[in-house]
């Protein structure tokens, strides 16, 4: 009994250590009054400059958490893809042609404005070589944002959401270690 008493306050122990930037694949965290399941993990490293995103699941819907660090200044985003037929025009098309988006794109009536475009290696569970990609930044109102990632060759990928703050974010729970 003693022993099993042990184990129970360990746990806690490493659900109360636990934060936002320290979820694994398997974490449990609230947000928006939904338990999302942390289903993957990746980082982008923008020559030499990481950034950390967590793939959340809940209730089918599948969204993207992402920590950036600027110069000290810790940003949160929360995305989800859509697909590229869904921005207002072919921005595909504009895309092959002039080798950038342009400098307004609109989604749900709602206009984007660019904020620049970084290279980067996507490395899933942070590790190996890395996925080559260019993303180009959009800014919306109410901390609105958007991401178009262009991936070799020619793959194109969307993501929309909000800059959200990680007090947001709250009862991170450890994977789940029942089993015995």
């Amino acid at each position: 009994m003693k022993m099993r008493f042990g184990n129970r306050r360990n746990e806690e122990k490493a659900s109360q250590s636990l934060t936002l930037s320290t979820m694994r694949v398997g974490c449990l965290v609230d947000y928006d009054l939904k338990t999302w399941e942390v289903t993957g993990f990746g980082t982008f490293d923008y020559q030499g400059e990481e950034t950390v995103e967590w793939e959340l699941r809940s209730e089918g819907a599948v969204h993207f958490l992402e920590r950036s660090d600027d110069e000290g200044e810790i940003y949160w985003s929360f995305t989800r893809e859509i697909g590229i037929d869904e921005l207002e025009g072919d921005i595909a098309a504009i895309i092959r042609a002039e080798g950038e988006p342009p400098e307004k794109v609109s989604f749900a009536g709602q206009t984007y404005t660019s904020e620049g475009s970084e290279t980067g290696l996507y490395r899933e569970n942070g590790e190996g070589q890395g996925e080559e990609f260019v993303t180009w930044s959009f800014a919306g109102a109410e901390d609105r944002v958007l991401y178009i990632n262009h991936w070799d060759p020619g793959e194109l990928s969307v993501y929309v959401g909000s800059y959200v703050d990680e007090y947001q974010f709250t009862d991170i729970l450890p994977e789940n270690s029942e089993g015995g």
